[in-house]
Protein backbone atom coordinates (compact mmCIF):
# COMPACT_ATOMS: atom_id res chain seq x y z
CA UNK A 1 0.00 0.00 0.00
CA UNK A 2 1.34 3.42 -0.75
CA UNK A 3 1.67 6.25 1.12
CA UNK A 4 0.39 9.26 0.15
CA UNK A 5 4.43 10.59 0.07
CA UNK A 6 5.09 7.54 -2.16
CA UNK A 7 2.60 8.55 -4.79
CA UNK A 8 3.60 12.17 -4.81
CA UNK A 9 7.20 10.80 -5.65
CA UNK A 10 6.05 8.80 -8.44
CA UNK A 11 4.18 11.09 -10.13
CA UNK A 12 7.21 13.61 -9.82
CA UNK A 13 9.57 10.77 -11.42
CA UNK A 14 7.21 10.17 -14.09
CA UNK A 15 6.99 13.51 -15.18
CA UNK A 16 10.52 14.38 -14.69
CA UNK A 17 11.20 11.46 -16.85
CA UNK A 18 8.82 12.99 -19.47
CA UNK A 19 10.71 16.34 -19.74
CA UNK A 20 14.19 14.61 -19.37
CA UNK A 21 13.06 12.71 -22.50
CA UNK A 22 11.13 14.92 -24.31
CA UNK A 23 10.65 12.89 -27.42
CA UNK A 24 8.38 10.43 -25.46
CA UNK A 25 5.82 12.68 -24.28
CA UNK A 26 4.94 13.26 -28.08
CA UNK A 27 5.13 9.48 -29.70
CA UNK A 28 2.69 8.13 -31.35
CA UNK A 29 0.50 11.64 -31.67
CA UNK A 30 2.69 13.81 -33.84
CA UNK A 31 3.15 11.42 -36.52
CA UNK A 32 -0.01 10.17 -36.42
CA UNK A 33 -2.46 12.72 -36.00
CA UNK A 34 -3.35 15.03 -39.43
CA UNK A 35 -5.55 18.06 -39.20
CA UNK A 36 -8.83 17.66 -40.65
CA UNK A 37 -9.52 20.39 -43.13
CA UNK A 38 -12.96 21.29 -44.92
CA UNK A 39 -16.25 19.82 -44.82
CA UNK A 40 -17.12 17.79 -41.62
CA UNK A 41 -17.86 14.03 -41.62
CA UNK A 42 -20.85 13.69 -42.13
CA UNK A 43 -22.23 10.70 -39.58
CA UNK A 44 -24.89 9.28 -37.80
CA UNK A 45 -24.97 7.67 -33.98
CA UNK A 46 -26.62 4.25 -33.13
CA UNK A 47 -26.78 3.55 -29.91
CA UNK A 48 -27.13 6.51 -27.78
CA UNK A 49 -26.79 5.59 -24.14
CA UNK A 50 -24.90 6.68 -21.72
CA UNK A 51 -21.40 5.53 -23.27
CA UNK A 52 -23.04 7.01 -26.55
CA UNK A 53 -23.55 10.29 -25.31
CA UNK A 54 -19.80 10.50 -23.89
CA UNK A 55 -18.83 9.91 -27.58
CA UNK A 56 -21.11 12.40 -28.88
CA UNK A 57 -20.07 14.79 -25.96
CA UNK A 58 -16.57 14.23 -26.89
CA UNK A 59 -17.43 14.52 -30.76
CA UNK A 60 -14.85 17.62 -32.05
CA UNK A 61 -17.81 19.53 -33.68
CA UNK A 62 -15.47 20.93 -36.18
CA UNK A 63 -14.74 17.26 -37.56
CA UNK A 64 -17.46 15.61 -37.60
CA UNK A 65 -21.46 16.65 -37.69
CA UNK A 66 -24.62 13.88 -36.80
CA UNK A 67 -27.78 13.90 -38.75
CA UNK A 68 -29.00 10.95 -37.46
CA UNK A 69 -29.60 9.20 -34.38
CA UNK A 70 -31.16 5.54 -34.08
CA UNK A 71 -31.71 3.93 -30.80
CA UNK A 72 -34.60 1.39 -29.65
CA UNK A 73 -34.92 2.78 -25.95
CA UNK A 74 -36.93 6.25 -26.54
CA UNK A 75 -35.22 7.91 -23.48
CA UNK A 76 -31.53 7.56 -24.64
CA UNK A 77 -32.93 8.38 -28.27
CA UNK A 78 -34.04 12.01 -26.98
CA UNK A 79 -30.93 12.26 -24.87
CA UNK A 80 -28.81 11.78 -27.68
CA UNK A 81 -30.92 14.14 -29.71
CA UNK A 82 -30.64 16.37 -26.87
CA UNK A 83 -26.81 15.97 -27.15
CA UNK A 84 -26.69 17.17 -30.66
CA UNK A 85 -29.04 20.43 -30.43
CA UNK A 86 -26.94 21.56 -27.88
CA UNK A 87 -23.59 21.10 -29.57
CA UNK A 88 -24.22 21.14 -33.16
CA UNK A 89 -27.31 23.51 -33.03
CA UNK A 90 -28.95 21.16 -35.84
CA UNK A 91 -31.96 18.87 -35.11
CA UNK A 92 -31.10 15.06 -36.80
CA UNK A 93 -33.41 12.89 -37.97
CA UNK A 94 -34.50 9.54 -35.48
CA UNK A 95 -34.94 5.55 -36.37
CA UNK A 96 -35.85 4.07 -33.54
CA UNK A 97 -36.86 0.42 -34.65
CA UNK A 98 -34.64 0.27 -37.75
CA UNK A 99 -31.05 1.14 -37.70
CA UNK A 100 -30.95 -0.43 -41.89
CA UNK A 101 -33.18 2.67 -42.52
CA UNK A 102 -30.48 4.89 -41.29
CA UNK A 103 -27.78 2.94 -43.34
CA UNK A 104 -29.66 3.48 -46.84
CA UNK A 105 -28.66 6.92 -46.95
CA UNK A 106 -26.48 8.68 -49.61
CA UNK A 107 -25.39 11.91 -47.20
CA UNK A 108 -24.38 9.91 -44.40
CA UNK A 109 -20.13 8.72 -44.83
CA UNK A 110 -19.48 7.17 -40.92
CA UNK A 111 -21.61 5.45 -38.24
CA UNK A 112 -20.64 5.22 -34.66
CA UNK A 113 -22.14 2.56 -33.27
CA UNK A 114 -22.35 2.27 -28.66
CA UNK A 115 -24.96 -0.41 -28.58
CA UNK A 116 -24.65 -3.49 -26.42
CA UNK A 117 -22.20 -5.62 -27.29
CA UNK A 118 -23.85 -8.59 -28.81
CA UNK A 119 -24.89 -6.23 -31.91
CA UNK A 120 -21.70 -5.16 -32.46
CA UNK A 121 -21.03 -7.38 -35.33
CA UNK A 122 -24.09 -7.12 -37.25
CA UNK A 123 -24.72 -3.21 -37.02
CA UNK A 124 -20.87 -3.07 -38.34
CA UNK A 125 -20.94 -5.54 -40.77
CA UNK A 126 -24.00 -3.68 -42.64
CA UNK A 127 -22.55 -0.72 -42.42
CA UNK A 128 -19.45 -1.84 -44.10
CA UNK A 129 -21.60 -2.71 -46.07
CA UNK A 130 -23.30 0.23 -47.04
CA UNK A 131 -19.86 1.86 -47.64
CA UNK A 132 -20.33 3.32 -44.07
CA UNK A 133 -16.93 4.04 -42.27
CA UNK A 134 -17.70 2.05 -38.77
CA UNK A 135 -16.48 3.84 -35.15
CA UNK A 136 -17.61 1.13 -33.06
CA UNK A 137 -16.98 0.61 -28.99
CA UNK A 138 -15.34 -2.04 -27.45
CA UNK A 139 -14.88 -5.21 -27.06
CA UNK A 140 -15.25 -5.77 -30.41
CA UNK A 141 -17.86 -8.39 -30.84
CA UNK A 142 -19.19 -11.09 -28.76
CA UNK A 143 -17.31 -14.00 -30.86
CA UNK A 144 -14.18 -14.50 -32.36
CA UNK A 145 -15.67 -14.92 -35.88
CA UNK A 146 -17.87 -11.86 -35.55
CA UNK A 147 -14.79 -10.11 -34.70
CA UNK A 148 -13.12 -11.70 -38.13
CA UNK A 149 -16.39 -11.12 -40.20
CA UNK A 150 -16.15 -7.35 -38.95
CA UNK A 151 -12.33 -7.16 -40.31
CA UNK A 152 -13.00 -8.88 -43.79
CA UNK A 153 -16.16 -6.76 -44.32
CA UNK A 154 -13.51 -3.59 -43.34
CA UNK A 155 -11.25 -4.97 -45.78
CA UNK A 156 -13.60 -5.84 -48.35
CA UNK A 157 -15.20 -2.55 -48.28
CA UNK A 158 -12.06 -0.57 -48.51
CA UNK A 159 -13.48 0.98 -45.35
CA UNK A 160 -11.98 2.53 -42.22
CA UNK A 161 -13.34 0.35 -39.00
CA UNK A 162 -11.78 1.63 -35.87
CA UNK A 163 -12.36 0.35 -32.30
CA UNK A 164 -12.99 2.57 -28.82
CA UNK A 165 -10.37 1.43 -26.96
CA UNK A 166 -9.14 4.87 -26.24
CA UNK A 167 -5.89 4.26 -24.19
CA UNK A 168 -4.54 4.22 -27.34
CA UNK A 169 -4.84 7.90 -27.77
CA UNK A 170 -3.88 8.84 -24.03
CA UNK A 171 -0.48 10.52 -24.09
CA UNK A 172 0.33 9.13 -20.39
CA UNK A 173 0.28 5.23 -21.65
CA UNK A 174 1.90 6.42 -25.21
CA UNK A 175 4.61 8.05 -23.07
CA UNK A 176 5.26 5.05 -20.29
CA UNK A 177 5.38 2.96 -23.29
CA UNK A 178 8.87 4.35 -24.81
CA UNK A 179 10.05 5.14 -21.45
CA UNK A 180 9.77 0.90 -21.13
CA UNK A 181 10.73 0.27 -25.10
CA UNK A 182 14.22 2.43 -23.83
CA UNK A 183 14.84 0.34 -21.05
CA UNK A 184 14.06 3.05 -18.15
CA UNK A 185 12.76 0.19 -15.84
CA UNK A 186 14.39 -2.44 -17.14
CA UNK A 187 13.12 -6.16 -18.03
CA UNK A 188 9.35 -6.38 -17.41
CA UNK A 189 8.16 -10.18 -16.37
CA UNK A 190 5.45 -9.43 -14.33
CA UNK A 191 2.47 -6.75 -15.16
CA UNK A 192 -0.77 -6.90 -12.79
CA UNK A 193 -4.02 -5.49 -13.87
CA UNK A 194 -6.85 -4.96 -11.77
CA UNK A 195 -10.28 -3.47 -12.04
CA UNK A 196 -12.10 -3.36 -8.58
CA UNK A 197 -15.55 -1.73 -7.50
CA UNK A 198 -18.26 -2.19 -5.08
CA UNK A 199 -20.89 -2.05 -7.25
CA UNK A 200 -24.09 -4.28 -8.36
CA UNK A 201 -23.60 -2.66 -11.66
CA UNK A 202 -27.53 -2.54 -12.07
CA UNK A 203 -28.99 0.59 -13.54
CA UNK A 204 -32.39 1.91 -12.83
CA UNK A 205 -35.09 0.15 -14.82
CA UNK A 206 -38.09 2.71 -15.61
CA UNK A 207 -41.30 1.82 -16.55
CA UNK A 208 -43.01 0.22 -19.16
CA UNK A 209 -45.78 2.65 -19.12
CA UNK A 210 -43.30 5.51 -18.86
CA UNK A 211 -41.34 3.87 -22.09
CA UNK A 212 -44.54 3.21 -24.29
CA UNK A 213 -45.67 6.86 -23.61
CA UNK A 214 -42.37 7.91 -25.57
CA UNK A 215 -42.93 5.67 -28.29
CA UNK A 216 -46.52 3.51 -28.51
CA UNK A 217 -44.46 0.82 -30.17
CA UNK A 218 -42.02 0.33 -27.62
CA UNK A 219 -41.46 -3.51 -26.92
CA UNK A 220 -37.57 -5.13 -25.97
CA UNK A 221 -39.02 -8.31 -27.49
CA UNK A 222 -39.17 -6.94 -30.60
CA UNK A 223 -35.30 -6.70 -30.84
CA UNK A 224 -34.31 -9.94 -29.44
CA UNK A 225 -34.38 -8.88 -25.26
CA UNK A 226 -36.92 -11.00 -23.15
CA UNK A 227 -37.95 -8.22 -20.99
CA UNK A 228 -36.99 -4.47 -19.80
CA UNK A 229 -34.34 -5.67 -17.56
CA UNK A 230 -32.57 -7.31 -20.16
CA UNK A 231 -32.65 -4.36 -22.77
CA UNK A 232 -31.45 -1.63 -19.94
CA UNK A 233 -29.08 -4.20 -17.53
CA UNK A 234 -27.97 -6.30 -20.89
CA UNK A 235 -24.09 -6.33 -19.06
CA UNK A 236 -26.01 -9.11 -16.36
CA UNK A 237 -26.71 -11.86 -19.13
CA UNK A 238 -24.05 -13.85 -20.71
CA UNK A 239 -26.06 -14.31 -24.29
CA UNK A 240 -25.78 -10.21 -23.95
CA UNK A 241 -22.70 -9.51 -22.97
CA UNK A 242 -19.11 -11.01 -22.38
CA UNK A 243 -19.27 -9.59 -18.68
CA UNK A 244 -16.31 -8.25 -16.63
CA UNK A 245 -14.37 -8.90 -18.97
CA UNK A 246 -15.44 -7.81 -21.74
CA UNK A 247 -16.95 -4.38 -20.00
CA UNK A 248 -13.17 -3.70 -17.97
CA UNK A 249 -10.76 -6.24 -18.85
CA UNK A 250 -11.01 -5.31 -22.50
CA UNK A 251 -8.92 -1.92 -21.78
CA UNK A 252 -6.57 -3.27 -19.92
CA UNK A 253 -5.56 -6.93 -21.59
CA UNK A 254 -5.30 -4.91 -24.79
CA UNK A 255 -2.96 -2.82 -23.42
CA UNK A 256 -0.36 -5.70 -22.31
CA UNK A 257 -1.27 -6.87 -25.81
CA UNK A 258 -0.15 -3.22 -27.32
CA UNK A 259 2.59 -3.14 -24.91
CA UNK A 260 4.26 -6.28 -25.38
CA UNK A 261 3.94 -6.26 -28.94
CA UNK A 262 2.86 -10.12 -28.61
CA UNK A 263 -0.05 -11.81 -27.64
CA UNK A 264 -1.27 -14.34 -25.17
CA UNK A 265 0.08 -18.14 -25.66
CA UNK A 266 -1.90 -19.94 -22.93
CA UNK A 267 -4.40 -18.44 -20.53
CA UNK A 268 -5.67 -19.68 -16.73
CA UNK A 269 -9.31 -18.12 -15.35
CA UNK A 270 -11.85 -18.66 -12.47
CA UNK A 271 -14.62 -16.67 -11.36
CA UNK A 272 -17.89 -17.08 -10.14
CA UNK A 273 -21.01 -15.29 -9.14
CA UNK A 274 -20.58 -14.63 -5.59
CA UNK A 275 -22.40 -11.45 -4.30
CA UNK A 276 -24.72 -10.33 -6.59
CA UNK A 277 -28.15 -11.67 -6.96
CA UNK A 278 -30.47 -9.63 -8.84
CA UNK A 279 -31.12 -11.21 -12.66
CA UNK A 280 -28.69 -11.87 -14.32
CA UNK A 281 -26.14 -15.20 -14.63
CA UNK A 282 -22.32 -13.35 -15.51
CA UNK A 283 -19.64 -13.35 -13.08
CA UNK A 284 -19.18 -10.69 -10.15
CA UNK A 285 -15.67 -11.70 -9.44
CA UNK A 286 -12.85 -12.59 -12.54
CA UNK A 287 -9.29 -13.77 -11.87
CA UNK A 288 -6.90 -14.16 -15.07
CA UNK A 289 -3.32 -15.14 -15.65
CA UNK A 290 -1.79 -14.53 -19.23
CA UNK A 291 1.68 -16.36 -20.37
CA UNK A 292 3.62 -14.29 -22.92
CA UNK A 293 5.92 -14.98 -24.79
CA UNK A 294 9.02 -13.40 -25.59
CA UNK A 295 8.81 -9.96 -26.49
CA UNK A 296 9.76 -7.05 -26.35
CA UNK A 297 9.94 -5.81 -23.30
CA UNK A 298 10.47 -9.27 -21.32
CA UNK A 299 12.98 -11.43 -23.62
CA UNK A 300 11.85 -14.61 -22.05
CA UNK A 301 8.51 -13.94 -21.40
CA UNK A 302 6.05 -12.02 -19.55
CA UNK A 303 2.78 -12.86 -16.59
CA UNK A 304 -0.14 -10.77 -16.69
CA UNK A 305 -2.80 -11.35 -14.29
CA UNK A 306 -5.99 -9.51 -14.42
CA UNK A 307 -8.72 -9.07 -11.79
CA UNK A 308 -12.06 -7.52 -10.98
CA UNK A 309 -14.14 -7.58 -8.02
CA UNK A 310 -17.37 -5.93 -7.59
CA UNK A 311 -17.75 -6.23 -3.50
CA UNK A 312 -14.49 -4.10 -2.65
CA UNK A 313 -13.42 -0.75 -4.27
CA UNK A 314 -10.04 -0.86 -2.09
CA UNK A 315 -7.59 -0.86 -4.86
CA UNK A 316 -9.67 1.15 -7.84
CA UNK A 317 -7.61 0.91 -11.43
CA UNK A 318 -4.98 0.56 -12.87
CA UNK A 319 -1.72 -1.31 -14.60
CA UNK A 320 1.27 -1.93 -13.02
CA UNK A 321 4.44 -2.68 -14.85
CA UNK A 322 7.61 -4.28 -12.61
CA UNK A 323 10.81 -4.30 -14.48
CA UNK A 324 14.10 -5.47 -13.25
CA UNK A 325 15.14 -1.33 -12.75
CA UNK A 326 11.66 0.00 -12.06
CA UNK A 327 8.32 0.05 -11.89
CA UNK A 328 5.24 1.80 -13.49
CA UNK A 329 1.62 1.97 -12.45
CA UNK A 330 -0.39 3.72 -14.42
CA UNK A 331 -4.25 4.74 -12.55
CA UNK A 332 -7.33 6.02 -13.74
CA UNK A 333 -6.07 6.35 -16.92
CA UNK A 334 -4.95 10.67 -15.43
CA UNK A 335 -2.02 9.61 -13.62
CA UNK A 336 1.54 7.63 -13.59
CA UNK A 337 3.76 7.00 -11.62
CA UNK A 338 7.65 5.68 -11.73
CA UNK A 339 10.13 4.28 -9.39
CA UNK A 340 13.23 2.86 -9.17
CA UNK A 341 13.71 -0.41 -8.17
CA UNK A 342 17.13 0.66 -6.06
CA UNK A 343 15.24 3.61 -3.92
CA UNK A 344 13.17 3.78 -1.52
CA UNK A 345 9.71 5.49 -3.08
CA UNK A 346 9.96 8.45 -1.08
CA UNK A 347 12.82 9.39 -2.42
CA UNK A 348 13.45 11.78 -5.43
CA UNK A 349 14.65 10.00 -8.52
CA UNK A 350 16.66 11.83 -11.36
CA UNK A 351 16.41 10.59 -14.71
CA UNK A 352 19.60 10.93 -16.80
CA UNK A 353 21.16 9.88 -19.77
CA UNK A 354 23.81 6.98 -19.61
CA UNK A 355 26.73 7.67 -21.38
CA UNK A 356 25.61 4.86 -23.97
CA UNK A 357 22.30 7.35 -24.55
CA UNK A 358 20.41 5.33 -22.45
CA UNK A 359 18.23 6.31 -19.57
CA UNK A 360 18.43 5.90 -16.00
CA UNK A 361 17.29 6.73 -12.60
CA UNK A 362 19.44 7.83 -9.98
CA UNK A 363 18.08 8.51 -6.36
CA UNK A 364 18.71 12.36 -5.26
CA UNK A 365 20.64 13.09 -2.20
CA UNK A 366 18.86 16.52 -1.90
CA UNK A 367 15.47 15.15 -2.24
CA UNK A 368 14.51 18.99 -3.59
CA UNK A 369 12.10 17.91 -6.06
CA UNK A 370 12.45 19.80 -9.35
CA UNK A 371 10.18 22.76 -11.09
CA UNK A 372 7.97 19.77 -12.26
CA UNK A 373 7.75 17.97 -8.75
CA UNK A 374 7.24 21.65 -7.31
CA UNK A 375 4.24 22.57 -9.61
CA UNK A 376 2.70 19.16 -8.75
CA UNK A 377 3.41 19.80 -4.94
CA UNK A 378 1.62 23.13 -4.67
CA UNK A 379 -1.33 22.06 -6.86
CA UNK A 380 -2.02 18.31 -6.74
CA UNK A 381 -5.22 18.60 -8.42
CA UNK A 382 -3.41 19.19 -11.72
CA UNK A 383 -1.37 15.62 -11.54
CA UNK A 384 -0.70 14.98 -15.51
CA UNK A 385 -2.52 17.65 -16.26
CA UNK A 386 -4.57 15.21 -18.92
CA UNK A 387 -8.33 15.06 -18.72
CA UNK A 388 -9.63 11.60 -18.82
CA UNK A 389 -12.04 12.19 -21.68
CA UNK A 390 -9.53 13.64 -23.56
CA UNK A 391 -8.55 10.46 -25.20
CA UNK A 392 -12.11 10.40 -26.71
CA UNK A 393 -11.58 13.35 -28.29
CA UNK A 394 -8.29 12.17 -29.79
CA UNK A 395 -9.33 8.75 -30.76
CA UNK A 396 -12.88 10.82 -32.70
CA UNK A 397 -10.19 13.07 -34.12
CA UNK A 398 -7.99 10.36 -35.51
CA UNK A 399 -11.31 8.06 -36.91
CA UNK A 400 -12.26 11.51 -39.17
CA UNK A 401 -8.75 11.56 -40.05
CA UNK A 402 -8.59 8.03 -41.42
CA UNK A 403 -11.72 8.68 -43.38
CA UNK A 404 -10.24 12.07 -44.94
CA UNK A 405 -6.82 11.40 -45.53
CA UNK A 406 -6.53 7.43 -44.76
CA UNK A 407 -4.00 7.90 -41.71
CA UNK A 408 -4.06 5.30 -39.30
CA UNK A 409 -6.37 4.84 -36.52
CA UNK A 410 -5.57 4.82 -33.12
CA UNK A 411 -7.09 0.83 -32.31
CA UNK A 412 -7.70 -1.05 -35.67
CA UNK A 413 -10.30 -3.87 -36.05
CA UNK A 414 -6.84 -6.12 -36.54
CA UNK A 415 -5.51 -4.92 -33.40
CA UNK A 416 -8.76 -4.87 -31.42
CA UNK A 417 -8.99 -8.48 -32.33
CA UNK A 418 -6.27 -9.54 -30.89
CA UNK A 419 -7.61 -8.06 -27.52
CA UNK A 420 -11.29 -9.67 -28.30
CA UNK A 421 -9.80 -12.78 -28.35
CA UNK A 422 -7.97 -13.26 -25.26
CA UNK A 423 -11.14 -11.42 -23.83
CA UNK A 424 -13.16 -14.28 -24.85
CA UNK A 425 -11.00 -17.03 -24.38
CA UNK A 426 -10.75 -16.02 -20.50
CA UNK A 427 -14.46 -16.49 -20.81
CA UNK A 428 -14.51 -20.21 -22.15
CA UNK A 429 -11.72 -20.49 -19.39
CA UNK A 430 -13.98 -19.74 -16.70
CA UNK A 431 -16.78 -21.74 -18.18
CA UNK A 432 -14.65 -24.45 -19.23
CA UNK A 433 -12.66 -24.83 -16.15
CA UNK A 434 -9.47 -25.69 -18.40
CA UNK A 435 -6.39 -24.37 -18.51
CA UNK A 436 -6.19 -22.93 -22.74
CA UNK A 437 -3.22 -23.14 -24.76
CA UNK A 438 -4.26 -21.03 -27.69
CA UNK A 439 -3.35 -21.84 -31.12
CA UNK A 440 -1.77 -19.27 -32.88
CA UNK A 441 -4.06 -20.04 -35.67
CA UNK A 442 -6.99 -18.59 -33.49
CA UNK A 443 -5.16 -14.95 -34.11
CA UNK A 444 -5.34 -15.49 -38.26
CA UNK A 445 -7.81 -13.87 -39.98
Amino acid sequence: MLTEEQRKMGRRTFLKAMATLPALGAFGFAARQKRVHGRPVQAAMIGSGSEGRVLLEQSPTDLIEYKAVADVRPDSRQAGVDVIKTRWKTEPDVYPDDYKKLLERDDIEAIVIATPLWTHAAMTVDALNAGKHVFCEKTMAWSVDQCKDMVRAARRNNRVLQIGHQRHANRLYASALNMMRQGLIGEVYYIRTLWHRHTDWRREVPSMEDMRKADANFDPKRWGYDDLDQLVNWRHYRKLSGGLMAELGSHQLDVTNWFTGVVPRRILASGGRFWWSGPGDIDDHVYVTCDYPPNELGPSGTTVTFSSISSNAFDHYYEQFEGTKGTIILTGETEAMLWSEDSDKAAAIEVKKSAAGAPVMEASESRVADAAGSQLAAGEAAESGLDRLEPYRRELEDFCSAIKYRTEVTCSGETALTAAIVILKANEAMTTKQVLDLDPKVYQI
